[in-house]
């Protein structure tokens, strides 16, 4: 097996242990509503069944496997910082201290 392709398959593993973590820490902003929790999740599911229909020969699923897992990281990246965001901002609610 040449060194390009273990270089490409440990990329692809650490690139789905990376969605697979963030996906999770987006789940358990309990602020987020229930379908903002579950999308990273469910656009995961979608990415991993596009890439086990691969081997059907399905060819949608070359097209889609890879852009479901950009978007998994995308989201989750982007509701991670909103939620880091919000909560390092003091809060504003009017008590008086």
């Amino acid at each position: 097996m040449p060194l390009s392709l273990v270089v490409l398959a440990l990329w692809a593993l650490a690139f789905l242990t990376f969605n697979t973590v963030v996906s999770f820490r987006v789940w358990r902003i309990s602020s987020l509503p229930r379908w903002r929790r579950a999308l990273p999740a469910l656009l995961l599911c979608a990415g991993l069944a596009a890439s086990l229909s691969r081997s059907t020969g399905t060819t949608i699923a070359e097209t889609l496997a890879f852009p479901l897992y950009v978007a998994t990281a995308g989201i989750s990246l982007f509701e991670i910082r909103r939620h880091r965001a919000r909560s390092s901002r003091p809060d504003i609610s009017g008590d008086l201290a």
